[in-house]
């Protein structure tokens, strides 16, 4: 290889691995921050420059409609994701940030605020997902009790993974409880609960749920321990 070749790939390569350490170091900043509760620290980073060079609009967006959550700041969290609203994403990342703050607002009962970002999500044109924030919809917020075989037979065909999954388990299990079926109604808590994260919506309410029904006499089967891999 030619020795000036050699030169510019190492070159790119130092530069390369001292952008994504620097990018490491601001992120660690700003979860530290967010840890401490410091959202003014948070948002003094977010307006550095450096920030600008490090960080994805995007993701920096992201991290500004945090702090407002956070820190209980309804009015500019509203503002901001309207503001959100106006921009291209990644679908990916745009999918992301809609699907978390509309199943936010179900769950908080902030329903006008959470129809307002379904109707942004229609224009994501993602069937799935569109179906299964629907199905909250009408479970959550129109009390609906008939959507159980439906969402059932989707889960059957595999259409779901992870949070969409462990909500859609959570559905049936709410419709299941509110038609007095208990023992069904456990069993589809506990297997939203495998689903989910402890830090994810509903994850609190799951447990609360199946608390109250083991203190009615609900049963959970007792579940065989993993094998450890050999």
């Amino acid at each position: 290889m030619n020795p000036i070749t050699l030169i510019i790939i190492c070159i790119l390569f130092l530069l390369g691995l001292t952008y994504l350490l620097l990018r490491i170091v601001f992120l660690k900043s700003l979860n530290n921050a967010l840890q401490q509760e410091d959202y003014q620290a948070v948002q003094r980073l977010l307006n550095k420059s450096q920030a600008k060079r490090l960080l994805s609009d995007y993701l920096r967006d992201l991290y500004k409609a945090r702090v407002y959550y956070l820190s209980k700041d309804e009015t500019a969290l509203i503002s901001h994701l309207r503001e959100m609203m106006k921009k291209s994403y990644e679908k990916a990342d745009e999918e992301q940030y809609l699907a978390l703050y509309y199943h936010t607002f179900l769950a908080q009962g902030n329903y006008d605020e959470a129809l307002e970002l379904l109707e942004r999500i229609y224009q994501c044109e993602n069937d799935k997902m569109i179906r299964y924030c629907d199905w909250t919809r009408d479970i959550l917020l129109y009390q609906r009790n008939d959507l159980c075989d439906e969402i059932i037979t989707a889960l059957d065909n595999k259409d779901y993974y992870g949070f969409p999954l462990g909500t859609c388990a959570y559905l049936i299990a709410i419709q299941k409880k509110r038609l007095g079926a208990y023992e069904e109604a456990i069993l589809w808590f506990d297997a939203a609960k495998d689903v989910l994260q402890p830090h994810d919506l509903y994850y609190d309410d799951i447990v609360k749920e199946i608390t109250a029904l083991q203190e009615m006499g609900c049963q959970l089967p007792q579940k065989k321990p993993r094998k450890k891999r050999t």
